[in-house]
């Protein structure tokens, strides 16, 4: 069998070197030539000739995929870390070398990342996953930022360090984090750590599972939004939604209590409506937010106030700290000077009062060197920036709970619209009946005539202007016919301006078709409310075991935070206690 057919259904196009031209000395290469010597350059050059169309290449990407995702079920023997920056020759482009590596499986994996195919990352991961807090990245620069940057060096390559640190800390939170499991084994993190996607990015994310992504997330499945299931593309669309923007609805103790007054108008709709068989009270129903969900995001507001607070009153003490290392620069620059003007002074061989102040002078030093280690190693990289990423965290949580909401909001708007169609439905019940009633007197009376007109009237006005279900949450009418429809525009307009004077047969006939067709709507409705119960109890529950983990995930992430810090605090004060007692 020919080897090129094993490897038919392989997925390697987006491989760049499969992609590049042959080299035009491939074509005067015979593999049947002689061996004959050759000089050192022409022997260079085949050497660095490959044959793309061997199955070799292939082979090797299927081996660094297969070892990265051995590496991944090895998390004991696993370290990820960003080792170092570079631009790109010819550019200002960072990119961050990540460097993926497990004992006992060879060399390490290296692949070089910029920070929009971070961001592309997580943006789709977070799409992918709306129940799971995604660890944020740093945020992207503005425009004035980026100016400021580029005049001073200096800045510039703090801000890449402080990235580099934040996005290591990124790929740590993703690969070893227990609630983010099903983020490690996503197709598209694996593609983000393999090399032979390095310059192929752009074609990751148009793979499954990203290019299954509806481009509404709230038009999919809330637990799994790459199912295909087309229920969910009738979902009600809802203006402004966007997963990224800052949550505008109101809290969810206030939407609990919404949900019950919805609760409560089922109940009483089934009660009085002479149709009201049609809502169905099932077990699965959703009525209630559980009340951790509703502490969680309560807390998850007070933690981003008290942060905030501490990220101010960190800024302060920075500053302080600062210039308390130049107090002791300055101080300790004066005592050396002092004392080389005491010792011209007074050129003695034992000179005490120079020997002491130049001690004093290097004691001065010696701390100004511990406050700097403390302040530029521990309170910077250990307290300040971890600061600035819990608040991010926070926010990651919120936008959970602001999705959560607005499927909250959905559910409500269809169960609305159920009520509004069980009404009609029982209005075109109750005038058929009326007429029906009317006529069967067999009086020729001119009221009763003109009281049969008016409820028929009534009739085919509520049918001109009534919308489908389908209509109102965004399809296209003419796919859902109906026998009211059949008529043309202007026969319809004709029809209701002189309704008055419309026949009494056209409006008994079309009465049924009409309560046929929001019989149908009905009927679609209960399906698209029976998937909205399952999955909306199934997000609840997710969200209820992901954010759970998510806060004892926070717990020990400020318990580390702090004793580092304070560890740091103790060695500042145990080193300036050595210094100063030698002193003296």
């Amino acid at each position: 069998m020919d080897e090129s057919d094993v490897f038919t259904e392989l997925e390697q196009d987006n491989n760049p070197l499969l992609h590049q031209p042959t080299p035009p000395c491939a074509a005067n290469i015979s593999p049947t030539a002689n061996t004959r010597t050759t000089s050192p350059s022409g022997q260079a050059l085949l050497d660095s000739f490959v044959d793309y169309s061997s199955t070799a290449i292939v082979n090797r990407s299927l081996g660094i995929s297969q070892k990265i995702r051995k590496m991944m079920s090895l998390p004991a023997l696993l370290t990820i870390d960003v080792v170092l920056t570079e631009k790109l020759p010819g550019t200002k482009v960072v990119v961050y070398l990540i460097e993926l590596s497990a004992k006992k499986l060879g060399e390490p994996v290296v692949v070089k990342r910029r920070y929009l195919e971070f961001k592309s990352l997580r943006d789709t991961l977070v799409k992918l996953f709306p129940s799971t807090v995604v660890p944020p990245i740093p945020e992207k620069h503005s425009l004035l930022t980026y100016l400021i940057n580029s005049i001073d060096t200096s800045r510039e390559v703090s801000v890449v360090e402080v990235r580099r640190r934040q996005f290591a800390k990124f790929l740590r939170d993703v690969v070893f984090g227990k609630s983010s499991a099903q983020l490690k084994e996503c197709p598209l993190f694996l593609k983000f750590l393999d090399p032979e996607y390095e310059f192929a990015w752009e074609n990751a994310v148009r793979e499954p599972p990203a290019s299954l992504l509806p481009q509404n997330l709230l038009l999919a499945n809330p637990n799994n939004p790459t199912d295909q299931n087309g229920l969910y593309f009738l979902m009600p669309r809802i203006a402004g939604f966007d997963i990224n923007a800052p949550d505008n609805l109101p809290a969810l103790r206030k939407i609990n209590d919404d949900l019950h007054k919805v609760y409560g108008d089922i109940v009483l709709c089934k009660s009085k409506e002479p149709r009201a068989s049609e809502l169905r009270i099932m077990t699965q129903d959703f009525t209630n937010i559980p009340v951790e969900l509703i502490n969680f995001e309560a807390n998850f507001h007070q933690n981003i106030h008290v942060l905030s607070d501490m990220h101010t009153l960190n800024s302060r003490n920075v500053r302080t700290l600062q210039q308390m290392v130049s107090v002791l620069i300055d101080l300790g620059a004066n005592l050396n000077n002092f004392s080389l003007q005491i010792h011209e002074l007074i050129s003695l061989d034992n000179n005490q009062l120079s020997t002491t102040v130049e001690k004093f002078g290097s004691t001065v030093d010696s701390s100004f060197l511990n406050f700097e280690h403390f302040l530029y190693s521990h309170v910077t990289t250990s307290w300040e920036e971890p600061l600035t990423q819990f608040i991010q965290y926070y926010f990651s949580a919120l936008q959970l709970i602001k999705f959560y909401k607005y499927k909250l909001l959905q559910y409500k708007i269809l169960y609305k619209l159920k009520f509004s169609k069980v009404q009609e439905l029982a209005s075109y019940a109750y005038n058929q009946q009326s007429i029906k009633r009317l006529k069967d007197l067999d009086i020729d009376s001119p009221s009763i005539q003109m009281a049969i007109r008016r409820i028929e009237s009534k009739l085919k006005l509520k049918g001109t202007q009534s919308k489908s279900w389908y209509g109102l949450f965004g399809g296209n009418k003419s796919s859902y016919p109906s026998v009211l429809d059949e008529d043309s525009a202007e026969d319809r307009a004709r029809k209701v301006k002189s309704v008055g004077d419309e026949s009494t047969g056209t409006a008994e006939k079309n009465i049924p078709y009409r309560i046929e067709q929001i019989e149908e709507e009905l009927e679609k409705l209960d399906d698209l409310i029976n998937l909205f119960n399952v999955d909306l109890s199934k997000l609840t529950a997710s969200l209820e075991i992901n954010l759970q983990e998510y806060m004892d995930k926070m717990e020990r992430k400020w318990l580390a935070a702090m004793l580092a810090l304070v560890r740091a605090g103790t060695q500042l004060f145990a080193e300036n206690l050595v210094c100063w007692t030698e002193f003296r």
